[in-house]
C-alpha cells in the first residue's frame, strides 16, 4: 500500500500475472463475444483496440479505480475512528478525529489502526493470489472478477457500520474491511485478462499494452487528484463515501455479469478443471517450494525482495511521522505531498536517461548508491527540518523510472516460464512479508515519543533493510555466476541489437526511396 500522496502501484496490467497464460490460444466465448471479433479497421490501431474490449477494459480500470479511493482513504478514515475523554479544541490543529481531542493519540492510534488493517489486507492478498489464479482458470475470469468486485462493496459496507459503532466494534470492522479488499487480487486478475486479450487471433498484442498502460496513467492522475480532494476535507463523516463505493462495485459487477465477455482461453495442453481449486492450489505452493529449494539466483532475488519490500513499506508512516513530529495539520500535510505525483511523472525517465548513457552496469550502480546514499545522508535528519523531510520525499521522486528498470532485469534472469512463476512469486513474498512488516512499523511508530530513537525507531527497521538489499545486490548476486552484471549485458545487447536493426531498416527505406 502507497502512502498518502505517493505513486501507487497500478492495481492492473502487472508483468508477472500476464505471463501465467502464455502460450495459450483464446477462443472467444461468453456473453458479448462479438465485441472480441476482427472489425473493419476505422482509426488507429489503439482507437480499434479500446473500441473492440471497450466494457473490459472500462470494468477492469473502474474497479481497480475504486478499489484504490478506498486505500487512499483508509488512514483518514482510521484516524476519523479514534475516540477519547478530552474534549476538542477548535483552535488545535486538525487531525481528523471529531471523537477526541488529544491531537497525538488521534495520530498514534490511527496509524496503528491503519498498519494492522494493511497486514490484515497482505493476509488476505496471499490467499487470493494462491488460490483464484487456480479458480480464473477453472471457473474462468468474470467468476472471480464478480467475487472480488462484491468483496470490496463489502469492505466500504463494513467500513460504513464501522463508523457507527463503539471503538472496539469500529476497530474490528476497519480491520475486517481491509481484509476483505484483500480478497481482490484486482492486478493478478487484471495482468491475466490483459495476457488473454493479447493472445487472441484478431489482437496486437502491443497495443493491448500500450492501450492498457495509456488508460492505467490516466487513471493513476485521476486517482492522485480524487485522493487530494478528499483528504483534504476537514470532515470526519464517511457515511456518504462507503455508500457511493459499495452502490459503485455492486452496479460494476451487474456491468461485468451482464456486457463482459469471457476471455478463458481453452488450454490445449491440460485440462486445468480436472484435478479443481484445492489441488491446483496445492500443486502451485510445492512447485514455489521446489524452485526455492533448487535455485540459487531466484532464492538471492526473493530474499533481496523480501528486504525491499520491508524497507519500502516504511513509506505508509511517513505521514503520519509528518503531522505528529512537525506539528502540521492533516490539510496541510496533504498539499505538501501532493506535488510528488507530478514530480515523478516528470522525471521518470531520468533513470532509464543514466542507464543509457553510462552503460545498464554502471548506470545501476550509480543510482543504486544515490539512492542509498541519499537515505543515509537525510533519513537521519528527518527530525530536525521539515523542509529536510519533505526534501527527502520529492529526491526519491527523481527515481520514479526504476521500477520499470528493475521490472526489465527481472524478466531476463530466467526464460519465459520460470520468469512468470519467480515474478509470481515476488508478489506473493510481497504480501507475505506485508503481513508481518505493517504491523511492526505501526507498533514502532509512537507519537507520544519524546527521544531521537523513539521517533526513529520505524526508519532504524527500514535502513537495516535497505543496507542487506543494496549488500545482497552488490555482494551475492553481482558476483555469482549468471548474475545481475549478466542480466545488464543482456540488457545493453537488446538495445544496441535493436537500434542497429531500425537503421538497417531506415537506411533500406532511403535506398528504396531513392531508387523509386
Amino acid at each position: 500500500q502507497a502512502p498518502l500522496g505517493s505513486h501507487p502501484r497500478p492495481p492492473w496490467g502487472t508483468v508477472e500475472e500476464a505471463a501465467m497464460s502464455a502460450g495459450a490460444e483464446s477462443e472467444l466465448k461468453g456473453h458479448g463475444a462479438a465485441e472480441g471479433q476482427e472489425a473493419k479497421s476505422s482509426g488507429s490501431p489503439m482507437s480499434d483496440e479500446f473500441r473492440r474490449n471497450f466494457t473490459i477494459y472500462a470494468t477492469f480500470h473502474t474497479a481497480g479505480f475504486m478499489l484504490m479511493v478506498v486505500n487512499k482513504l483508509e488512514q483518514t478514515f482510521a484516524r476519523s475512528l479514534v475516540e477519547c475523554d478530552v474534549p476538542l479544541d477548535a483552535s488545535a490543529l486538525f487531525t481528523g478525529s471529531s471523537l477526541c481531542g488529544n491531537r497525538l493519540l488521534v495520530i498514534d492510534q490511527g496509524q496503528k489502526l491503519s498498519s494492522s488493517g494493511q497486514g490484515m489486507e497482505c493476509f488476505f492478498k496471499v490467499l487470493a493470489m494462491v488460490f483464484l489464479a487456480v479458480l480464473a482458470d477453472v471457473s474462468g475470469r468474470k467468476p472471480v472478477l464478480v467475487i472480488g468486485l462484491l468483496c470490496t462493496g463489502a469492505s466500504a459496507l463494513s467500513f460504513l457500520v464501522a463508523t457507527s459503532s463503539p471503538t472496539w466494534i469500529a476497530f474490528r470492522l476497519f480491520a475486517l474491511g481491509q481484509g476483505l479488499q484483500g480478497a481482490f487480487p484486482v492486478e493478478l486478475l487484471a495482468g491475466i485478462t490483459v495476457n488473454d486479450m493479447s493472445n487472441e487471433p484478431t489482437s496486437d498484442p502491443v497495443v493491448v499494452q500500450q492501450v492498457s498502460g495509456l488508460i492505467n496513467l490516466l487513471t493513476v492522475i485521476l486517482l492522485e487528484i480524487v485522493g487530494v480532494c478528499l483528504n483534504s476535507s476537514t470532515s470526519t463523516d464517511f457515511r456518504a463515501t462507503w455508500v457511493l463505493v459499495a452502490l459503485m462495485n455492486g452496479l460494476i459487477a451487474f456491468a461485468a455479469v451482464k456486457f463482459c465477455r469471457e476471455t478463458k482461453p481453452e488450454f490445449k495442453d491440460v485440462d486445468r478443471t480436472q484435478k479443481g481449486v484445492l489441488a491446483g492450489a496445492k500443486d502451485e505452493v510445492l512447485e514455489y517450494v521446489h524452485l526455492l529449494r533448487t535455485n540459487t539466483i531466484l532464492r538471492l532475488n526473493l530474499i533481496m525482495f523480501a528486504c525491499f519490500a520491508t524497507s519500502f513499506t516504511a513509506s505508509s508512516i511517513d505521514f503520519s511521522f509528518y503531522i505528529a513530529f512537525h506539528e502540521v495539520s492533516q490539510y496541510e500535510a496533504v498539499k505538501h505531498f501532493s506535488f510528488k505525483l507530478i514530480v515523478a511523472i516528470l522525471l521518470f525517465g531520468a533513470v532509464d536517461g543514466v542507464c543509457q548513457k553510462h552503460g545498464s552496469k554502471k548506470g545501476f550502480a550509480m543510482v543504486m548508491y544515490t539512492m542509498f546514499g541519499g537515505s543515509t545522508l537525510l533519513v537521519p535528519l528527518y527530525l530536525w527540518s521539515p523542509w529536510i523531510f519533505m526534501f527527502h520525499q520529492y529526491f526519491q521522486m527523481v527515481f520514479s523510472g526504476m521500477q520499470p528498470f528493475t521490472n526489465a532485469i527481472d524478466t531476463r534472469w530466467f526464460d519465459q516460464r520460470l520468469t512468470a512463476k519467480f515474478l509470481s512469486m515476488k508478489s506473493i513474498v510481497q504480501y507475505i512479508v506485508g503481513i508481518a512488516v505493517n504491523p511492526a512499523y505501526g507498533a514502532l511508530f509512537n507519537a507520544h515519543a519524546t527521544g531521537y530513537f523513539g521517533r526513529m525507531a520505524p526508519y532504524g527497521l527500514q535502513y537495516a533493510a535497505t543496507c542487506v538489499q543494496v549488500c545482497l545486490l552488490m555482494g551475492p548476486l553481482w558476483r555469482i555466476p549468471g548474475g545481475l552484471p549478466d542480466v545488464l549485458d543482456r540488457i545493453d545487447k537488446e538495445r544496441i541489437d535493436k537500434a542497429a536493426a531500425a537503421a538497417g531498416s531506415e537506411t533500406k527505406a532511403e535506398s528504396e526511396k531513392k531508387q523509386d
